[in-house]
């Protein structure tokens, strides 16, 4: 674990570095409306490819590792994978270019976004299939497939194909297209990747208790996903319905995209906790499976909080990049970094929810909370704006991860936390301290690079000076040999 999780550090680091310049392309090459608008389109079909598969890319995480031992029903799990997949994308993406025209009337009002939809439909289809393929990389924990394959090689050829058409001289409708090029050329090499470097064939045929047993996980993980996404994305397409305005949601968007950061270390041990997880659950060695959730938590939350505080202290600087427009986002990605340091708490209290047998706990949680997050957020943002927004949406969050830990202790007795954890947050407070204390010397580019790099710095001290956990010390030892004459 300790390995595939440097190995995806590494790459999901680069992925976010990746999209980071694909946003700060599109902001500084659209603008703020028509960044909006391109931002309003693919959160749309974002949450359309959320469910088009049906659940089936999680449902893969858990029966790929389940049946090791049977290559034939593996295969024809993967093959109802696929055709679902390839159903429910075709199906959903056909509706979106159908309805583009509505949707824009009732949204942001700019005939732009008609054209802008209807790409995406395009895009619903191809990038549900790439996810499909990182899923089974995933399942048979090959995190560096599915982290080149999903991160690296798609946000590439986005920057690629997007560059070009923004030198070119091509507006919002131009660069989409060219994205959605680019998507149908990730999926061509992801296909040929899968081909080549697994022992899969997925086939079609089963029996009515294979079908019946795939669907009872996956229908009830596509309900999760869709609530879910009813309490992380709903803000923004509830921004365009109620204040009709592409800028708005470009500036939304990109303080939602740095907080986004954030999550990078979650996401990146979420890729190998589920099928670890499934596997010692199954087996029974629960002990073992406690060990590694409060592990993986601990460690999650100890390195969020380095760029949690530098994002708190240096939010504007950070939010001028994009422009001068969008550090009207200030208060919004403050709200939206304390969302994060939450969710970060809470570890992978979800996907054990998941992997010890309770989908349907973790869907009903999914979809009440994303209901109420509907309510808030449409009493939020009718009364304070953009900040309503991110207050609702937060506030959401907030409540559902420690719902999720209550009742991973509840349902199984696995409680995540220990007096471990006062340790990072005191280096976290002392690198605040120390990056705060850069502002009345330094600014802009300068103040971002040295304090980031001095607040690192403070941090890493701070953690060595508060003592090295021994899991912590043979986790950076197995990563780093070198290091094992330096830990004490």
């Amino acid at each position: 674990m300790t390995r595939g999780a440097s190995v995806f550090a590494v790459g999901s680091g680069l992925s976010k570095a990746l999209g980071f310049v694909f946003q700060l392309l599109l902001t500084r090459g659209l603008g703020a409306e028509l960044y909006g608008i391109y931002t309003y389109g693919f959160t749309i079909a974002m949450f359309i490819v959320n469910f088009a598969d049906l659940g089936t890319s999680k449902a893969i995480l858990k029966f790929v590792p389940l049946y090791e031992d049977d290559p034939r029903k593996q295969n024809r799990l993967l093959g109802l994978a696929s055709l679902t997949s390839l159903g429910g994308s075709v199906l959903l993406g056909g509706g979106v270019y159908v309805s583009a025209p509505t949707i824009t009337e009732l949204t942001l009002n700019n005939p732009l976004l008609t054209d802008v939809l209807r790409l995406f439909a395009v895009f619903i289809v191809f990038y549900t299939l790439i996810r499909i393929v990182s899923s089974v990389f995933q399942s048979v924990e090959r995190q560096a497939y599915k982290m080149l394959l999903e991160n690296v090689t798609t946000q590439t050829i986005r920057i690629l194909f997007a560059g070009i058409a923004l030198v070119v001289g091509a507006s919002v409708v131009g660069v989409t297209a060219a994205i959605i090029v680019g998507t149908v050329l990730t999926f061509g090499i992801a296909a040929v990747v899968f081909l080549s470097r697994t022992s899969f064939h997925p086939t079609l045929g089963g029996s009515r208790g294979d079908i019946r047993e795939f669907y009872d996980v996956s229908l009830p993980l596509t309900f999760s996903d869709v609530g879910r996404l009813l309490y992380r994305r709903i803000d923004v397409l509830m921004v365009g319905f109620l204040l009709s305005a592409g800028s708005r949601v470009g500036v939304y968007n990109i303080a939602t995209v740095l907080a986004s950061l954030l999550r990078l270390p979650l996401t990146g041990f979420n890729q190998l906790f589920p099928p670890i997880a499934s596997r010692l659950y199954s087996n029974g060695e629960i002990e073992e499976l406690q060990s590694v959730y409060t592990m993986v938590t601990r460690w999650t939350f100890t390195v969020s909080l380095l760029p949690a505080a530098a994002t708190i202290v240096y939010a504007e600087e950070l939010l001028g990049v994009f422009g001068n427009a969008f550090t009207a986002g200030v208060t919004v990605l403050l709200l939206f970094v304390l969302g994060e340091l939450m969710n970060a708490l809470a570890g992978p209290s979800n996907y054990m929810l998941i992997m010890t047998d309770h989908q349907y706990v973790s869907m009903v949680n999914e979809w009440a909370l994303g209901v109420f997050n509907v309510v808030l957020n449409y009493l939020f943002i009718s009364r304070f704006g953009l900040v309503g927004a991110a207050l609702a949406t937060v506030s959401v969050l907030s409540v559902i991860n420690l719902v999720r830990v209550v009742e991973v202790w509840y349902l199984e007795g696995l409680m995540p936390y220990s007096l471990k954890f006062f340790k990072p947050i005191l280096a976290g407070l002392g690198a605040g301290a120390v990056m705060y204390g850069l502002k009345t010397f330094l600014s802009g580019y300068p103040l971002l690079v040295i304090g980031g790099v001095v607040g690192g710095i403070v941090f890493a001290l701070g953690l060595f000076a508060l003592g090295i956990e021994q899991e912590d010390k043979e986790f950076f030892v197995e990563s780093i040999p070198a290091l094992e004459s330096v830990l004490p």
